[in-house]
């Protein structure tokens, strides 16, 4: 088998069973390590993996976080609208409360007379 389909399948696996995301650099290290340990992997073939999957979790990492920063702009930006949309109501309940008050002064003016 070709030494980058080992490193890509031995980096799959590795990725699956351990979660990416949740890997510091330090676990990876220590994975890898532990893999040229075992004889399953090359010294070589370690540095490519410990590359690889640092590099991966990297990209990760900032995809999660472009992915939080969008949902937290999509929601105050829903937020924004929705508090426009109560102010709007609110300014159109006080004028009808306000006419309505001015109806019943007029009204009662004119019972006066």
């Amino acid at each position: 088998m070709d030494k980058m389909k080992k490193v890509g399948l031995l980096g799959a696996a590795a990725l699956i069973g351990a979660g990416l995301a949740a890997l510091s650099e330090e676990r990876i290290r220590e994975f890898v390590t532990e893999k040229i340990e075992a004889g399953k992997i090359s010294k070589e073939d370690g540095k490519i993996l410990v590359n690889d999957l640092i590099s991966e979790t990297k990209r990760q990492k900032l995809d999660i976080e472009k992915n939080i920063i969008e949902k937290l702009q999509s929601s105050l930006k829903m937020a924004d609208k929705e508090l426009e949309e109560l102010a709007d109501k609110i300014n159109d309940s006080k004028i009808e409360e306000l006419e309505a008050e001015l109806e019943k002064m007029k009204s009662m003016r004119k019972a006066n007379r």
